[in-house]
């Protein structure tokens, strides 16, 4: 599944990895309470008793440069059986994996790097470099990610170490490829980055990652944060300047295919899906 648009002048093509079933609502986002919660959830249209998002992984054209953003949760099923496309998606596009130059990661979770590698150990994008933070890796490759994160350092050590050589670090605020500048945003884990495309566009990754749950609270803790308090601050700051700069958005998790813009509403936000992007 893919949808093709424009970034700016560059060509843009979201390429779908399949949606993912998550935790309870009440136990993805602390704070607000299982009926405030299941109540935004069934205004939306949404089952209010399972979290249920996307996997929009962006592949984007620039100086010509094909540029792929996340990668998904390549052949494991740790949410559910439907995950696992993008490769299908990429060729439905009449894109080969190998034509791929660049990937580059928001962060290390499973959901968003777990494609990098095949089966067979072999690099899923053969000819691409890979760009990430610094801060990120050495969190997953240091003792400060602890036991419960076991299953996030294996899959650095799967899907990211082998490629060391093609390892290109990213600082917050570097134009790292034309017409793309990296935002440093820690919280979600320690090297998360968001990005900012030239053409009024930004990438946000899991800063917000569910619509609309992530924008009627912005407040609740994450379960997935690895800084569940700085989480709320950086989201807070970039949904704030989101809405200051009438940026457009990429929601890798939101519903398909996750473009749209933010508006404020009171102390809290709203994402309008942007019908002809």
């Amino acid at each position: 599944m893919f949808h093709c648009f424009k970034v700016g002048t560059m060509t843009a093509t979201i390429v779908s990895d399949g949606p993912l079933l998550l935790h309870a609502p009440e136990q993805t986002f602390l704070g607000p309470g299982r009926e405030a919660l299941a109540g935004s959830l069934t205004a939306a249209g949404q089952p209010a008793d399972r979290i249920r998002v996307e996997q929009n992984c962006l592949l984007l054209e620039t100086a010509g440069k094909k540029v792929l953003f996340d990668n998904g949760l390549g052949s494991e099923k740790l949410y559910g059986p439907d995950s696992g496309r993008l490769l299908d998606s990429l060729r439905e596009a009449g894109v080969a994996p190998s034509e791929i130059d660049a990937v580059v990661l928001t962060h290390a979770h499973s959901d968003h790097c777990w494609g990098t590698m095949g089966d067979d150990g072999s690099p899923n994008f053969s000819n691409a470099m890979l760009y990430l933070s610094e801060a990120e890796l050495g969190f997953w490759t240091s003792a400060a990610s602890g036991s419960r994160s076991s299953r996030s350092v294996a899959g650095v050590r799967k899907h990211i170490l082998p490629l060391r050589e093609r390892i290109r670090f990213i600082r917050d605020e570097e134009e790292f490829l034309p017409g793309v500048h990296a935002l440093a945003t820690p919280g979600h884990t320690p090297g998360h980055m968001a990005f900012l495309f030239d053409g009024g566009w930004c990438l946000t990754g899991d800063v917000a990652f569910h619509d609309p749950l992530s924008y009627t609270f912005p407040e609740a803790e994450s379960l997935y944060d690895t800084d569940r308090d700085l989480g709320v601050r950086t989201r807070r700051r970039m949904l704030d300047r989101l809405v200051a700069e009438r940026l457009s958005i990429v929601g890798y998790h939101h519903p398909w295919p996750g473009l749209g813009r933010l508006e404020r509403v009171g102390g809290t936000f709203r994402f309008v899906t942007d019908p002809v992007a």
